[in-house]
């Protein structure tokens, strides 16, 4: 997987070529009513050719946030609105959706760090139906609580010395998570590099990687239900007392049981 887009943390290049300056603009899509068309629009629509505008320069960095199942906001880091539309038109034109409309100009990116967005497009095309996209979703915050908050450790490593009813992080879950994490090029190895990076950077605030969980949420379509559901399953699964792990028998219920992404067959 390449990582295509910008950080906050990346600084300003120069080209040392005159051009106008690149601002950020926001396109609303309106697609017909079904998830797919949507998950197709972004992945096999805006993100090749968007990829491809910042290979020519056309486009410096983009995003897209979900207002709604069916409504997307493609956002663009460039410096010709009206080019960047004409581009959106023909695919909105080709998938029967409505737009691009233009929206305010923002004052700055929609996210601390572009390279989400290939996180958010490649976790897309793995996961085509609900159980895995929720799970996607999971593995997600799984990670990003593993390597913000010291406290966890995986439930089958050596115990720390002095430490009691420290919260762990399930077994069966994080192998498959780990084995996703050995390879160079999925998903979450991406996403796992980008939250190590934002850590080590100065004034890093631990609460900013949740933020970014909650922007990736936002990328996958998930709703404001689907993503309390996700974070109440992971309280559950990583709470821990005496007498062993917490078990609700709703947390199959709200989202899937633990397990990794697949890709389609």
């Amino acid at each position: 997987m390449t990582m295509h887009g910008r950080s906050c943390l990346d600084g300003p290049s120069a080209t040392g070529v005159e051009r106008t300056p690149d601002r950020w603009h926001v396109f609303r899509c309106l697609l017909p009513p079904r998830a797919a068309v949507a998950d197709a629009f972004v992945t096999r629509g805006v993100g090749p050719l968007l990829r491809e505008l910042q290979t020519v320069g056309e486009v410096s960095g983009w995003s897209f946030t979900r207002q709604s199942p069916r409504m997307v906001d493609i956002h663009l880091l460039g410096g010709s609105p009206a080019l960047l539309a004409a581009r959106l038109a023909g695919l909105c034109a080709a998938v029967g959706a409505h737009g691009p409309t233009r929206l305010p100009q923002l004052s700055g990116p929609p996210t601390p760090d572009l390279r989400l967005v290939d996180v958010a497009v490649e976790l897309i095309g793995m996961t085509p139906d609900r159980p895995a996209r929720l799970g996607a979703a999971v593995d997600l915050t799984m990670v990003a609580a593993v390597r913000t908050c010291p406290a966890l450790r995986v439930a089958d490593a050596p115990v720390v010395a002095g430490t009691r009813d420290v919260a762990v992080v399930p077994p069966a879950r994080w192998r498959r998570i780990a084995a996703a994490l050995a390879t160079e090029q999925h998903p979450l190895t991406c996403w796992s590099r980008l939250l190590e990076t934002h850590r080590h950077a100065p004034g890093y605030d631990g609460s900013a990687a949740f933020g970014m969980v909650h922007v990736l949420h936002n990328q996958l379509g998930l709703t404001a239900r689907d993503e309390q559901r996700v974070h109440a399953g992971l309280i559950r699964s990583l709470s821990r007392r005496p007498g062993g792990p917490r078990r609700s028998p709703r947390w199959h219920q709200g989202v899937v049981p633990p397990g990794g992404v697949g890709r389609r067959g």
